[in-house]
Order: C-alpha cells, then sequence, then structure tokens
C-alpha cells in the first residue's frame, strides 16, 4: 500500500513539475508538541528536515512537496536491575524516528505574484502524509513497530523576499506514533516546523 502510494506521489511530482512556476528547495527545524506524555513522560526534542516543494498557480496556488525528516523524542521508563527488579529510580531514553514528509498545501499569495513583486506574503493549510522509513528507541529490549503512515492537517504562513523564502507553520496529529500497545501510552505528536531556503523559477 504505502509502495504505491509513494509511486503516486512521485507519478504527480513529476507531471506536476511540467506546469510548475517554481521549485522551492529548503531545510529547517522541526519541533514535537507531545499529546498525553503519559507513564513515559514523552518530551519533544529538535530534529530537522530537507527537501523541495512545488509552486502550482498564482494568486492561489497548490503546493505539493517531498521532505526527508528527523524527528527526536525523549521518554522515560523504570528502571531495573540485573534480577528485573526495580531501582526506583527512572531510566531516560531518546526515540528517533526518520521519515518521508509529504504535504499537499493549498494556499494564497497576499500580493499577487505575476507582478514579480520583491516581497511577498502567503498563507497556506492543508494534510501531510508522514512515511516511517526507519526509528531507534536506543532501548534493545522493547520491540515496538512504529506506524507506517501517520497523518497530519496544518497550516503555515511565509514570507518570500526576492530568491528566498522563509516560512512557519503547525501540524497537528491525527495518527498515534505507534502500531501496538508496547508503551503504556502511545502518543500523538503535533509539530512545530520552521524553514528557509531557496525559490528557483521556472520559464513559462
Amino acid at each position: 500500500m504505502i509502495t504505491r502510494i509513494l509511486f503516486l506521489a512521485t507519478l504527480a511530482t513529476i507531471t506536476s513539475s511540467l506546469c510548475a512556476q517554481e521549485f522551492r528547495i529548503g531545510a529547517g527545524y522541526n519541533g514535537s508538541n507531545v499529546r498525553e506524555a503519559g507513564n513515559e513522560q514523552w518530551i519533544g526534542r529538535a530534529g530537522y528536515h530537507a527537501g523541495v516543494d512545488l509552486m502550482l498557480g498564482g494568486v492561489w496556488f497548490l503546493r505539493p512537496g517531498a521532505h526527508f525528516q528527523v524527528r527526536n523524542l525523549n521518554y522515560s521508563l523504570a528502571g531495573i536491575d540485573a534480577n528485573n527488579n526495580p531501582t526506583g529510580t527512572d531510566v531516560e531514553f531518546r526515540y528517533t524516528d526518520r521519515s518521508l514528509r509529504v504535504p499537499l498545501m493549498v494556499g494564497r499569495h497576499l500580493i499577487d505574484p505575476s507582478d514579480d513583486p520583491g516581497v511577498n506574503f502567503y498563507l497556506l493549510g492543508g494534510p501531510t502524509a508522514l512515511f516511517n522509513l526507519n526509528a531507534d528507541l536506543q532501548n534493545d529490549e522493547l520491540q515496538v513497530q512504529t506506524t507506517k503512515t501517520q497523518w497530519y492537517i496544518g497550516a503555515a504562513a511565509g514570507l518570500q523576499l526576492a530568491f528566498l523564502f522563509v516560512e512557519g507553520g503547525y501540524n497537528v496529529a491525527m495518527s498515534d506514533v505507534f502500531d501496538g500497545e508496547r508503551f503504556q501510552t502511545n502518543p500523538r505528536v503535533n509539530q512545530v516546523t520552521l524553514s528557509a531556503g531557496i525559490r528557483l523559477k521556472l520559464a513559462n
């Protein structure tokens, strides 16, 4: 199923690039806002992402994209000794996953881009799919399966300045992180994103 989705996303990206007005290459920071920290005391840590987007349209636009993302979370488990007796001290671990983030955003420029203004602002929103590539719990004694596809809905605002852009957004998680119940709490992780990069205009 995931292979089919990735194939369709790749095909749509290639097809839409034929009529794209602009490529955007960017990278930045992502922060995790954990819902229901629970017994594992889940805490979001800084991560990063990098990728490319296509701008399709004018004042109103469609923007599909593909980004490689690294997300970090800390969690705590009760410590045990060699005889599996509790020590009374929690042990903190780091969870890291690497994913392909595929947003499909609809947005609006505040100034008509056909006039090629030196400065422009835009707003956008829409769904994002997060396809898990691999994950590491930093704890060899646990076997936990990360959900293969996680869904988000979010909004963002950005500033265009000549051939540069900067953008910030917030995405609300619609899916749990893990597939199964090995942890007592299966968190949903909202994301804050900050990105910057370059705009590559294409000939009409």
